[in-house]
């Protein structure tokens, strides 16, 4: 294989991974567009409040989300079924109380950024919202996962999601056990249901 013909593939190859995932501004803002219709109604049907947590929550990554919110010896100390324990009462948590939330989503306006790459794999995207006058910074981290992005962190007004979340799990566990840990988060998705 010639110099050129080697250049030639690598591109090829480069290309064909940069354009295989949808850009990550527009996986937000495909879901941002059919939030604000659906929060526009006066009323919402079960059906559509289900539909609203779905589309604030298909996005993201909810294990790696779930790993950064632990310290990383807390997140390596765990067993394999107690981790997917925890990432699922997670899930359920922050599903839950995201859709009851849903004041924080509406949008009178939103101005995007141009994406930050990091690398291949990771990106940033930050949204400006104006709600009743009043601007908010929205910055979703995302990776790439399966050809997929998706984000595992939300930051509003330079509050992390993730670090919000650590910080909390730090101090129960200061305490309590991991197990502790999934019944106080079980019980916190249950009363959210």
């Amino acid at each position: 294989m010639t110099k050129i013909q080697f250049i030639t593939v690598t591109f090829l190859i480069s290309a064909s991974f940069l354009f295989s995932a949808e850009n990550p501004a527009h996986v937000v803002k495909k879901k941002d567009v059919e939030l604000q219709t659906l929060l526009k109604k006066s009323s919402l049907s079960k059906k559509e409040k289900e539909h609203i947590k779905n589309l604030l929550n298909e996005s993201f990554d909810f294990k790696l989300l779930a790993q950064k919110s632990l310290a990383t010896s807390i997140w390596k100390a765990q067993s394999e079924a107690d981790l997917d324990t925890f990432v699922n009462q997670f899930q359920r948590m922050v599903r839950n109380s995201s859709a009851r939330k849903l004041e924080m989503y509406r949008a009178d306006s939103t101005v995007y950024e141009e994406v930050k790459y990091k690398g291949k794999d990771e990106a940033r995207v930050v949204a400006h919202v104006w709600y009743k006058g009043k601007e908010s910074v929205l910055e979703y981290r995302m990776s790439l996962v399966a050809d997929a992005w998706k984000a595992w962190d939300l930051v509003i007004d330079d509050l992390s999601t993730a670090r919000n979340y650590k910080e909390q799990f730090s101090t129960i566990l200061k305490t309590k056990t991991f197990n502790d840990l999934i019944k106080i988060i079980r019980d916190k998705a249950n009363e959210t249901e």
